[in-house]
């Protein structure tokens, strides 16, 4: 017997519940989304699949294989300076 894989939604909030009637506004929090660009998973269920079909214009889906955890999204965020500071002499500061 094969083990079934366990589908998620991972669901950003791509525009804003300002002047959307309280229905939109409800299915919004019960996805667990608060703000603009925030990104949450719910698992693969018709009340789920029911949620984000009353308010697919405000979100972003994709089907995903697995979770990840707040601290994988913020390191997919974090900015790449783009140099790197070679410690050396103090009189002489290069970079790469």
């Amino acid at each position: 017997m094969s083990a079934a894989k366990q589908l998620f939604y991972k669901i950003t909030q791509i525009r804003s519940t300002i002047g959307m009637p309280p229905i939109i506004r409800k299915n919004i929090q019960a996805l667990g989304l608060k703000k603009r660009n925030q990104i949450v998973y719910q698992s693969v269920s018709p009340s789920t699949a029911h949620k984000l079909a009353r308010v697919k214009e405000l979100v972003k889906v994709e089907l995903v294989e697995e979770k990840k955890t707040v601290e994988q999204l913020s390191a997919e965020r974090k900015f790449n300076p783009g140099f790197k500071l070679i410690k050396g002499d103090l009189t002489k500061k290069s970079y790469e």
